[in-house]
């Protein structure tokens, strides 16, 4: 979700979903998801992909590749995974999956609410966040998942 392209419209609402990776809590639009599947599947590994991708999962009749959010945005695993989770994202109708370590909820709220990032974040991959959303006095770091699909093919444009 990119705050500049809706720039001016403070009231349009907007749907957040609150996930955890590497133990940081991150909210995704939820207009780029498609779908949110048990990470249960082995991902097949890519020969020569990049060490961000765990490999493809086949849940139906299609590939998905499969991108570790953790390890993109420099995190550590999170060694409290029990709930893994694969977002499906449907961004200029390519399905890429985000492995994550649980899937916590969904926020509605006003782009008013979304602040840009601070001095301080949680990740390193400065420009993988888009905002700061405060919920429940807890800070919740809104991802641009463009980016850090940029960030693993530069090929892709988005």
């Amino acid at each position: 979700m990119d705050k500049g392209l809706i720039l001016g419209e403070e009231n349009l609402e907007i749907e957040i979903l609150q996930l955890k990776a590497g133990g940081n809590s991150y909210g995704i639009d939820i207009n780029d998801i498609r779908e949110i599947l048990l990470y249960d599947q082995t991902p097949r590994k890519i020969p020569n992909s990049h060490p961000y991708i765990e490999g493809v999962v086949m849940p139906r009749d299609f590939l998905i590749p499969v991108i570790n959010l953790a390890a993109s945005l420099n995190l550590y695993e999170s060694e409290e995974a029990e709930n893994e989770m694969l977002i499906v994202t449907n961004i200029k109708d390519m399905n890429i999956g985000f492995h994550v370590d649980e899937v916590r909820g969904i926020h509605k709220t006003t782009v008013a609410n979304i602040t840009e990032p601070g001095e301080y974040l949680s990740t390193s991959v400065r420009e993988a966040i888009a905002g700061v959303l405060n919920i429940d006095g807890k800070t919740l770091e809104i991802l641009d998942l463009r980016k850090i699909i940029s960030n693993v093919n530069p090929d892709i444009e988005l």
